[in-house]
């Protein structure tokens, strides 16, 4: 009788710790799992191309041409740097009269600015689409040679008054300072999709940087009406 209980304790005792293992194997599982989700890599940011931006950010980008035009042409450009200021006076215009006046290209802008000395010149221009001008304001800002006369005050009402806005209501627009936040928000979008300098360029999603020669884009035009 007494080895028959002394047998039955050895039993238990026995089965107490296949229980205390079992737990304990849990536990190392359940701790593996919560570290693994601690330390795993947050899933990436999904950044959206910039012609996508715009589009779901309209007040935020300046566009002419056909909005069913095939191809999407997005420039990101600073009034302070010589490259665009290149890019503006040699090939905006033959682009603009072989591509978007015929419909196969809509150009869109991202106001955008290298730093915070030449982010007025960028809200200026938002300031003159109010006013249904933004391209011809961007061409009259970058006519202006000097480029710290061209991002001056002196330079942002110059190029205004050569275009006849309403003066009053473009400095009132200016001075609120209402597209300083956009123009910033608008670089580090910019920044998202590898900007990182001017000009760049996007033509169908495909990137362009600095002021390249006139064939270059007609080129990469050409290419993406071809795959379109």
């Amino acid at each position: 009788m007494a080895k028959t209980q002394q047998r039955r304790k050895t039993q238990q005792r026995e089965t107490n710790w296949v229980v205390i293992g079992g737990l304990i194997g849990v536990g190392v599982l359940i701790f593996g799992g919560l570290l693994f989700l601690a330390l795993r890599t947050p899933p990436a940011e999904t950044v959206l191309p910039l012609v996508d931006y715009c589009s779901e950010n309209p007040d935020s980008c300046i566009a002419e041409g056909d909005t069913n035009a095939p191809v999407k042409v997005v420039e990101i450009a600073d009034f302070g740097c010589p490259h665009c200021q290149d890019f503006h006076e040699n090939t905006a215009g033959p682009l603009r009269e072989q591509y978007v006046d015929t419909g196969q290209v809509e150009w869109i802008t991202l106001p955008y600015a290298l730093s915070t000395t030449t982010l007025p010149a960028s809200a200026a221009a938002m300031c003159a689409a109010e006013q249904t001008s933004y391209f011809d304001y961007a061409q009259a800002l970058f006519g202006i040679e000097d480029a710290n006369v061209r991002i001056s005050s002196t330079g942002l009402r110059e190029a205004a008054e050569e275009l006849n806005l309403n003066i009053d209501d473009f400095v009132s627009c200016l001075d609120s300072g209402r597209y300083s936040g956009i123009v910033s928000d608008n670089r580090t979008a910019a920044s998202r999709v590898g900007v990182t300098g001017t000009p760049s360029f996007f033509v169908n999603g495909e990137m362009i940087t600095g002021a390249q020669p006139l064939n270059v884009f007609q080129q990469a035009i050409s290419d993406a009406l071809s795959s379109s």
